[in-house]
């Protein structure tokens, strides 16, 4: 009598599924660096002593490491003291006139703050869209053929009944569709007045009639 017996071996695999995870830091500093240099010194075999030229070498390494951070820190200290003289010449913007390169603008008082809008070609139709902070249109304009250039929105603050809109922040778009029926690229213009400075960021930025928060670099001309 025969007996067939089968043997089930378990083959040991790498568990592919855990990633490994990257510990300690990703940068070194000069610290860092003065502590490897040592349990290198440290752990040195006495046999085998460093020469010189190893010596020098580490120690050249060393000192342009000291001297390059000494310089970066140095750069960040006349960064930041620009920095500060350029927002300190901000302040004298504060109380002035200014226009700025964007889509909105502010109603104050029932009034809406002069909007621009430049056409780079002629357009057959022209229509200004004019909504609200929610989204919402409250007013359409509808301008007919207008040239190319630079236009005024003449819009009187108030919405299709009738109605003065609540003061607030408001957002206006034109649609200009040429001869061909192709759409007239527009470009956006508002002005209000500098009403305080916002230094939180990463670049200052200006508040425009005390609702508008518009970045510096956005301000085309000062009145």
């Amino acid at each position: 009598m025969t007996t067939t017996s089968t043997v089930n071996s378990t083959v040991p695999y790498a568990d592919t599924s855990s990633t490994l995870k990257t510990v300690g830091k990703k940068d070194l500093n000069q610290d860092d660096f003065m502590k490897l240099f040592i349990t290198q010194l440290q752990f040195q075999d006495p046999l085998k002593p460093m020469d010189s030229y190893e010596m020098a070498s580490q120690m050249a390494q060393f000192s342009n490491m000291n001297a390059t951070m000494k310089m970066a820190d140095n750069m960040q200290s006349l960064l930041d003291y620009q920095k500060s003289q350029n927002n300190l010449q901000l302040l004298g913007l504060i109380g002035k006139n200014v226009q700025v390169a964007g889509q909105s603008f502010a109603v104050t008082n029932g009034a809406p703050a002069p909007t621009q809008f430049s056409l780079a070609s002629a357009a057959q139709t022209c229509q200004v869209a004019i909504t609200d902070a929610a989204g919402n249109t409250v007013r359409t304009l509808n301008l007919g053929a207008v040239d190319a250039g630079s236009h005024d929105v003449a819009w009187d603050g108030k919405d299709y009944n009738g109605k003065t809109v609540p003061d607030g922040t408001y957002n206006f778009a034109v649609k200009a569709m040429d001869s061909a029926g192709q759409q007239v690229t527009a470009s956006y213009l508002t002005t209000g007045k500098v009403t305080g400075l916002n230094f939180n960021g990463a670049a200052a930025s200006v508040v425009v009639d005390d609702k508008l928060t518009m970045a510096v670099s956005d301000i085309t001309e000062v009145r």
